[in-house]
Order: structure tokens, then C-alpha cells, then sequence
């Protein structure tokens, strides 16, 4: 709770860049059925038609139903609580009438999934509470600010992504020692999920494709795949694409290993070379991964590297945020095609947290997938990962 209020504490302090004299950060009504990507700023669920708000001189409201009264003062992140009966029309617009806001955010955005929170009904609700007053007319979106809020982590979050990366590593020296040839992929998902469950953690994306894992030769094109009945066979590559939740953070990592065949004391060429472009594609990435620069420069940087291996242009981007959640919004590390919106012009800022990535296919082996998360200061990207540098061998050599 108290870094819900730190959050809020920074929002303030970035209202006047955007522009914004106070922020609705969440209008929303029954959000155990529909989370709010807002909620780990608002910290409690609410029922009836809610409205959390920030002034730019960091006071801050909750206007609630009055059932949610309670549990809400007992978040402890509210400086004041105002309960409501049949409406919150009266408590919102005295509210307004207090602050006398220019411009009013809105959580809205068309290109952050994390910081589109309103939907389209609570919007118009809330254009009618306001009908008839002068602060209907002062409406703004707020996905900005809200992007920049969540995508600039405090010393504290950036712990918390750090002890779910050390928990994830971890579980990929276990992988290592459960890998066995005759494993299927399924199986091996199954194993990690026990862990996972057994430690008490969460999933970081759909638990059905999580951790993702590739035996050998791809069976469908390089992307997002279920774990099927694919043995490992000496020859194979081994992907495995893993993300944890721990205490509230996220972690989003992979690792590839290569299981030697009789008399092979290396992997392949093709294998070797498919690593090597692997690797490079993040050393370019996370060298061009400074304050400033666009998410689509990054993502070039990573993309030119690829190429000059002699390897096909990738289809992805080469990075995303991570923190509350694997994919946490506010930009993204890659190209200017439509579907990245205009996420990949939004300049990489410090402090914050990055999944690096890159994965390239060798025919008839498999793929390579290295992923990485990296903090962003004044100086630049650094691991908090320990990165894989070399292609692991096994069965591992006496």
C-alpha cells in the first residue's frame, strides 16, 4: 500500500508535463468481474460506480458506494473517502467544484492496453454525471500519464521484478536437471507448473502456454505455441519461454539449450550460428536501449543485426516492458507497423524495465530464443538478468 502511494506521489509530480491539473485514475463499477489495469494504483476492488482521483497538489479522493466505503478506507491509500448513496453525481461534481481543474485525465489510451482503463460505458456515464457543468467540456485522456507512471519504476519495483527474475532463473537450473531425452514438452510444462504452484507463484501470461516449450524442428510457425506430445531426441533444440509472478511482479525470460548427439562434443553450425546471431541481435538492442531514443530505433538497432547474420527479418518486436505483469504497456521496443499503434515512438525513458528478446529458427533443429530483462538508467541499459552468453550443452560433460 504504501508504494500505491509512492505511484501516486510520482503521478502528481508528472501531471503538470502532461498537461493535466487532476486525473480521474480509475472510473469503473464491479471490477471483480473486469480488473482495472489501474488497480495497483486504486488498490481495492469496488462495486458500485467509483471514481479515485488525483490533484496535481497530490491530494487525493475516492468517491464510492457507500457498501465500499469501508474496505476502501481500510486500503489506507485514500487521503479521503466520500460515500455515496444513489448516485455520485453530487459528491463528483462538489469534488470538482473544490479543485477547479482545467483539464480533468481520463485513463484512456489507443495505443497501451494498460493504460486503456475506462471502458466506453463508464465514459458516457461519466459525461452525463458531469452534463450541465463546465467541467464536462474539460475532459482529456490520460493514457500518457498513465503509461508514464507505470512504465517508470521505483527503486522498490524494480526489486520486486528483480526477485521474480531470480526465482525464474532458478527454476531453469531445475529444468536442466530433469531434461532427459524420451521427455515430452507437455510433460516437462507440467513439471514446472508443479513448481511453480508448489512456491506459491502466479503465471505471468496464460497459464495453458506458460512456460512455452520447443523440442526440436518447429511443428507451426515461430510464435506463441502450445506444449505438445514432441519428444526430446539428441539433435533437438531446447526452448523453454518462462514468466512468474512474485509478490506482484513479473519476470518474462528465456533459455535455449542444445542435446549433443553421439559423438558431437558442439552443436551443429547451423545451430551455432543461429546462437551467435541471437546473441549479437541483443548486444545491438541493449546498446541503443538509452534514455531518448524511440522504441523503433531500439528495435532497428536489434533488426540490422539479425540481418547482417543472413537471417530473415523478424516478425516481432524486439522488447516490451515488464513489471505488474509480463507485457506491462507504455511502448514497446519495436517497428512502425500498425498494429504496435504509435507504442514504438514513445521514447525509452530511466527507470525503466525491459524484456529484451530475440528468437531465430535453425532448420532441422529447432529454435533459438534468448530473452532478457534490462533497467534503464542515465547510463543506460543494464541486465538485471544474468544473461545467456553461450549455448548450453547436454548432457553436460564431466
Amino acid at each position: 500500500m504504501n508504494l500505491s502511494r509512492a505511484k501516486l506521489n510520482q503521478a502528481a509530480g508528472l501531471m503538470e508535463k502532461h498537461g493535466l491539473d487532476c486525473w480521474i485514475v480509475e472510473f469503473a463499477r464491479e471490477t471483480g468481474n473486469r480488473p482495472d489495469p489501474m488497480d495497483y494504483l486504486v488498490g481495492t476492488t469496488v462495486t458500485w460506480p467509483s471514481a479515485f482521483l488525483l490533484n496535481r497538489d497530490r491530494r487525493t479522493v475516492a468517491i464510492v458506494g457507500s457498501g465500499d466505503v469501508g474496505q476502501v478506507e481500510a486500503a489506507g491509500i485514500w487521503d479521503e473517502v466520500r460515500g455515496y448513496v444513489a448516485s455520485p453525481r453530487q459528491e463528483l461534481v462538489k469534488l470538482l467544484e473544490e479543485w477547479r481543474p482545467e483539464r480533468i485525465g481520463v485513463t484512456w489510451s489507443q495505443d497501451d492496453e494498460t493504460s486503456d482503463a475506462i471502458t466506453f460505458g463508464m465514459y458516457k456515464m461519466l459525461e452525463s454525471l458531469l452534463e450541465g457543468t463546465v467541467y464536462a467540456g474539460r475532459l482529456a485522456p490520460a493514457g500518457a500519464l498513465a503509461g508514464e507512471v507505470r512504465s517508470r519504476k521505483l527503486p522498490d519495483e524494480v526489486e520486486g521484478i528483480h526477485s521474480a527474475i531470480a526465482a525464474t532463473e532458478q527454476i531453469f537450473q531445475r529444468v536442466e536437471s530433469v531434461l532427459r531425452p524420451g521427455m515430452t514438452e507437455r510433460q516437462l510444462q507440467q513439471e514446472v507448473q508443479h513448481w511453480m504452484r508448489e512456491a506459491g507463484f502466479g503465471f505471468a501470461w496464460e497459464e495453458r502456454m506458460n512456460p512455452i516449450v520447443d523440442f526440436g524442428p518447429l511443428r507451426a510457425p515461430l510464435g506463441h505455441s502450445l506444449p505438445g506430445d514432441t519428444k526430446l531426441e539428441p539433435g533437438h533444440l531446447i526452448h523453454v519461454d518462462l514468466g512468474l509472478i512474485r509478490e506482484g511482479f513479473a519476470s518474462d525470460l528465456q533459455r535455449t539449450w542444445y542435446w549433443l548427439r553421439e559423438g558431437e562434443n558442439e552443436a551443429p553450425e547451423r545451430v551455432r550460428k543461429a546462437f551467435d546471431a541471437t546473441r549479437a541481435a541483443l548486444d545491438a538492442g541493449m546498446s541503443a536501449l538509452t534514455p531518448g531514443h524511440a522504441g523503433h530505433e531500439v528495435d532497428a538497432a536489434s533488426r540490422s543485426a539479425v540481418k547482417e547474420h543472413g537471417f530473415p527479418e523478424p516478425l516481432f518486436a524486439f522488447g516490451h516492458h515488464v513489471g505488474r505483469v509480463a507485457h506491462d504497456g507504455a511502448g514497446v521496443l519495436g517497428p512502425r507497423w500498425e498494429r504496435y499503434g504509435k507504442a514504438p515512438d514513445v521514447p525509452v525513458e530511466s527507470g525503466n524495465v525491459f524484456a529484451v528478446e530475440m528468437d531465430l529458427e535453425a532448420p532441422g533443429y529447432g529454435l533459438v530464443g534468448l530473452e532478457e530483462e534490462a533497467f534503464v538508467d542515465d547510463d543506460g541499459a543494464h541486465y538485471l538478468s544474468n544473461p545467456q552468453r553461450e549455448l548450453w550443452l547436454l548432457p553436460r560433460q564431466a
